[in-house]
């Protein structure tokens, strides 16, 4: 069984390419990949395949409530000749020394769903390939070995493990990482934490003494942690001079035995299959964004009978805001009609008296955010406009009564035609959360709710004014500016006359009550305060609160990061403000030439520092930053697609 015979195409169409011993290792550290499997789960390291963080592993598992497990730290390759053992591993240890095998690695290559190291070692050459299983909690690692010497080799594969959460530092335990041999190809992992099974379909497997399985103690830097790692096997294969050998080893691992033996048999007879279907993306123009659209599959994941949207990695949550906003840019774009279906299910069978959930834990929902039924309703109207209204009065008809069950329920906050509130929305820290009583953005998606509303009430037919829409609405309209009008912006809440991002939200709605010559005023004091090249300041730099150089401190998370997702409401606002104009596209090249071929690899950051260069901080890859800056895209910059039904009237 062969797995790397298109090897050589995929590097010709490699989205990055970086020569790790030419750059050398003070940036190597830095620069991550991550490449998830489409469970929750994911493979992740450094380029120079040393771990930094606790959350990196070859072999990222997790279950169906997104918690994770980290079962393989890593696989270490090693050549062994009658005179001497070179190995290619770099870890970090106490005190910082780093072993030197990155100086061996003279390239590194990424696509979106596999990743390329190749190795010259004195004479040998390898190249090792790590492509996650998609849907399984697995991986398959390629290797091509050229033996240029006249001499025989031994090529050793050990790997590393500690089975344990993704957040938390592996303890040496003897009674765990206990190895069974099954075959000379097949090992068995016990862990009370999980089972992992490795396989190699050439390489042959050997126990290593007890005494000698937990000798190894890596520094994760980004954690400030330690932690034991256990080889309780490794693989070995001869090679003879001037052969060039291809093999593979594959890793699975679940809570269960049973349910790692039940995936090992399936890919057994199909690791073929799986990796001959893998796609691959175009290189050179574009490259950026079919790395992105191929990455949507790796967020969106099933749940029971439907589906949800996967908020970030490494550390995946069910999060029903961030759906919310992802929903567009993962599935209606590319007419994924039926994703975005689930997707809405998922979350309004869960609904009750106070909205949709704002988060899963455990599979248990949770509910205490203002915002997010409101923008359900939002990317609900927005499906509709693509599908038309005859194809969405199924689902329309299922959930219309919840609907109006969520909005009544909003209703009884609603004062002056405005929605009432503290707290409860995207900016969740609780020094923000006592400021945005009544904020900007809630009551711009509360007026565009009540629009949607009455439309969907046209649609349904229902001719029972329980509630009329109309009269709030229209309240709203006589009092929304008098409160928030500054002069040049909008406030951020009641409370809070701040310069934030926020208002771009209100402005980019569908339905919203500020006219072009205040919104142009608008966008002329955000473009000077809060557009960077990477996204929009959450503070303006004015503000006394703000800080440019996050450090971590998570109160000061919102005053002053750039958040790349606020690119979208900002071209979309843009655009009814101005119109279409082929400037739009610098708006998104810093985050698609430059950003997603640094910081975590073939994928966009969370947010970034408010100050000059912008340093990448927060999450490695964030779904609502996918999600808008791909929905932009192809909505305004390429123009081959637009969220609208002649079905549906779009006037204010």
């Amino acid at each position: 069984m062969s797995l790397c015979n298109s090897q050589k195409s995929k590097r010709l169409n490699s989205l990055v390419n970086l020569k790790p011993s030419s750059i050398g290792l003070n940036i190597c550290k830095y620069l991550e990949w991550i490449i998830p499997n489409g469970t929750g789960g994911y493979s992740s390291s450094t380029i120079i395949n040393m771990n930094t963080a606790l959350y990196h592993g070859l072999l990222v598992s997790s279950d169906k409530n997104l918690n994770k497990k980290v079962f393989l730290q890593k696989l270490d390759e090693e050549i062994i000749t009658e005179n001497e053992s070179i190995s290619v591993a770099t870890d970090i240890y106490e005190g910082n020394n780093i072993s030197d095998g990155w100086r061996y690695l003279h390239n590194f290559d990424f696509t979106f769903n596999s990743v390329f190291f190749d190795y010259s070692v004195e004479g040998v050459d390898i190249c090792k390939s790590i492509i996650p299983i998609h849907c399984r909690n697995a991986v398959i690692v390629c290797y091509t070995v050229n033996n240029r010497l006249d001499k025989d080799i031994i090529f050793r594969i050990t790997p590393y493990m500690n089975i344990r959460n993704v957040n938390e530092t592996g303890k040496k335990s003897l009674n765990d990482m206990i190895p069974r041999i099954f075959s000379e190809n097949i090992t068995g992992i016990y862990s009370s934490n999980g089972y992992l099974v490795i396989y190699s379909d050439i390489a042959k497997c050997y126990k290593i003494p007890k005494e000698k399985r937990w000798r190894r103690i890596v520094l994760y830097p980004e954690d400030n942690s330690i932690e034991y790692l256990c080889s309780p096997v490794y693989f070995s294969i001869d090679i003879e001079p001037h052969e060039i050998l291809k093999f593979n080893t594959i890793a699975i691992g679940y809570g269960t035995e049973e349910k790692t033996a039940k995936v090992f048999k399936e890919l057994f007879y199909k690791s073929k299959e799986y990796v001959g279907s893998s796609r691959f993306i175009s290189s050179g123009k574009g490259a950026s964004i079919m790395s992105l659209l191929n990455s949507v599959d790796n967020f969106i994941i099933n749940v029971n009978s439907k589906k949800t949207i996967i908020s970030r990695y490494p550390y995946s949550e069910d999060k029903g805001r961030e759906a919310m906003i992802s929903l567009p840019g993962f599935t209606l774009i590319n007419n994924r009609y039926r994703d975005a279906e689930l997707i809405l299910e998922h979350y309004l069978n869960h609904a009750d008296y106070r909205g949709i959930p704002s988060i899963f834990r455990d599979g248990k929902p949770e509910y205490f955010d203002i915002d997010t039924s409101l923008w359900l309703i939002d990317r609900f109207y927005k499906y509709v406009k693509c599908v038309g209204e005859e194809k969405a009065k199924g689902i329309l008809h299922t959930y219309w009564w919840t609907l109006k069950s969520i909005i009544n329920n909003y209703i009884e906050r609603e004062k002056d035609g405005l929605l009432r509130h503290k707290g409860g929305t995207w900016m969740d820290i609780p020094q923000i959360k006592k400021k945005r009583v009544d904020a900007v953005e809630v009551q711009g998606l509360w007026y565009n709710t009540l629009r949607i509303m009455e439309k969907f009430r046209e649609i349904m037919g229902d001719d029972y004014e329980d509630v009329e829409y109309s009269h709030i609405y229209k309240r709203f309209e006589d009092n929304f500016m008098d409160r928030y009008w500054t002069g040049s912006f909008l406030a951020d809440s009641a409370n809070d006359d701040a310069l934030r991002p926020n208002q771009l939200i209100l402005i980019s709605l569908d339905f919203n009550v500020v006219n072009k010559t205040l919104s142009k005023k608008i966008l002329t004091a955000v473009k000077r305060e809060l557009l960077t090249n990477y996204g929009l300041r959450s503070l303006t730099p004015e503000d006394d609160r703000y800080v440019g150089k996050w450090d971590n401190d998570i109160k000061n998370k919102f005053n002053g990061n750039v958040f790349p997702w606020l690119l979208g409401a900002y071209i979309d606002a843009y655009v009814k403000t101005y119109g279409y104009t082929k400037r739009l596209q610098n708006f998104l090249e810093p985050l698609f030439e430059l950003h997603i071929k640094d910081a975590a690899i073939g994928t966009i950051s969370e947010m970034f520092q408010g100050d000059h260069p912008n340093r990448p901080v927060g999450s490695i890859s964030y779904s609502c930053s996918i999600a808008e800056l791909l929905r932009v895209h192809f909505e305004h910059v390429m123009g081959n697609f637009t969220l609208t039904s002649p079905k549906i009237s779009n006037n204010k």
